[in-house]
């Protein structure tokens, strides 16, 4: 049994735990509307992720591993049954400290039941059982109306050793698409339509094409083969996950120039620009290292091939790449999805999982380097359903010369 099928397993132990719990709070008086609400709730996640331990998201021909369903099954398990879990855990203890207390003798006033009316209990119980399948319908509303939608975002970098005649020179920045499940079909068109009306110098794509399933891949393929100019891409996390060797010959066999530890050099406005595309890990015997080991040897292996008479620009997935970029003065990256869940530009998962997560860095100049710019794209596809101030993108650079 695979790691993931061990996961999916807890999963859904944890479904079958907060159902049993469920019922319980409900009791035998509650009505049949709230059972049918919590019942049909953990029947959808549990046949859900049975769906997903026996056949892949692409392979399996069922309603339940369609985009809605999935949305909700990432929401329940992902977010909010981590806290239902401890909400019934500690349900559990305190029903096993008040049974112990059912020994102690005590004189108590026993109220008349209202035959027409709710007990408290009942009433709480009802509430209780209620709050995840609510809880996590209302987010899967608001993720159903994000899906799809995007910003573009305009930033302008000031670099003091851009060549004259690149002075002006705009960039689409892309990454991040994951196309599968909550990225495909129309939305593939509309992120084509939109990139394509920047008319940019360059189009960039910094790695997680695909969301992990390679069945997806003919349907990228046709989303890069419409962008306008011809993209160049290195690869991401997500690319890899269903093997290195086919994502990255399928790509390169399908003409696209997909830069794994490799380089290549455009004209733009009739100057050199050296594109240097960072694969995810590390080089030769730390192929398997997605550490910053990986990332610092696999830098290490790419600036050999630093041409000086090109102006640089720098692709790799994880901008942490950045702190071991040498002299290039732009690096270009994703993965953070902007910190996905934030609370506002400053708070949230995105400081917390990674140094630089959305936006402009800068560094000054310094004896061994000059002014270096890292741009972090909040990607515009998505593995999990909801962002909160992280808004998907595509981000249009201009390049200036300070």
């Amino acid at each position: 049994m695979s790691l993931l099928s061990k996961i999916l397993g807890v999963f859904c132990a944890i479904d079958l735990f907060v159902w049993w719990r469920s019922a319980r709070l409900l009791g035998r008086g509650a009505h049949p509307g709230a059972r049918w609400v919590v019942h049909g709730f953990f029947t959808a996640q549990v046949a859900t992720l049975g769906a997903m331990i026996w056949g892949s998201f692409h392979q399996v021909s069922s309603f339940l591993l369609s985009a809605p369903f999935l949305g909700l099954a990432f929401l329940w398990h992902l977010l909010v049954a981590p806290l239902a879990l401890v909400g019934n855990l500690l349900g559990v203890g305190i029903e096993a400290v008040m049974g112990c207390f059912r020994f102690v003798p005590r004189k108590t006033a026993t109220a008349p039941a209202d035959p027409n009316g709710i007990s408290r209990r009942n009433f709480l119980g009802t509430v209780a059982a209620l709050a995840p399948p609510v809880l996590t319908l209302g987010l899967g509303t608001i993720a159903a109306r994000q899906l799809g939608h995007f910003r573009i975002r305009r930033l302008t970098v000031h670099l003091p050793g851009l060549p004259a005649a690149l002075d002006g020179m705009t960039i689409a920045h892309l990454t991040d698409s994951h196309v599968g499940p909550f990225t495909n079909g129309r939305a593939l068109k509309q992120i084509v339509e939109e990139a394509n009306k920047l008319n940019a110098d360059l189009m960039l794509f910094t790695g997680d094409l695909i969301n992990h399933d390679l069945a997806y891949l003919p349907e990228s393929l046709e989303m890069l083969r419409a962008l306008r100019p011809e993209p160049v891409l290195c690869e991401g996390n997500h690319d890899l996950m269903q093997g290195r060797y086919p994502f990255e010959s399928q790509v390169k066999a399908a003409g696209f120039r997909l830069l794994v530890d490799e380089t290549v050099t455009v004209s733009v406005r009739g100057q050199p620009v050296q594109l240097l595309g960072l694969r995810w890990t590390g080089p030769g015997n730390l192929e398997d290292r997605h550490d910053e080991t990986g990332i610092a040897a696999s830098m290490h292996a790419l600036l050999r091939q630093r041409d000086p008479a090109a102006f640089p620009i720098l692709l790799a997935h994880h901008p942490h790449a950045w702190d071991y970029c040498g002299d290039l003065p732009l690096t270009l990256s994703g993965h953070t999805h902007g910190g996905q869940l934030m609370l506002n530009p400053q708070y949230g998962f995105g400081p917390l999982m990674f140094r630089y997560w959305s936006g402009l860095y800068s560094r000054p100049a310094t004896s061994s380097h000059p002014v270096q710019t890292l741009v972090v794209n909040n990607g515009i596809g998505n593995w999990f359903p909801l962002r909160t101030a992280a808004p998907a993108e595509i981000i249009h650079l201009t390049l200036r010369r300070a």
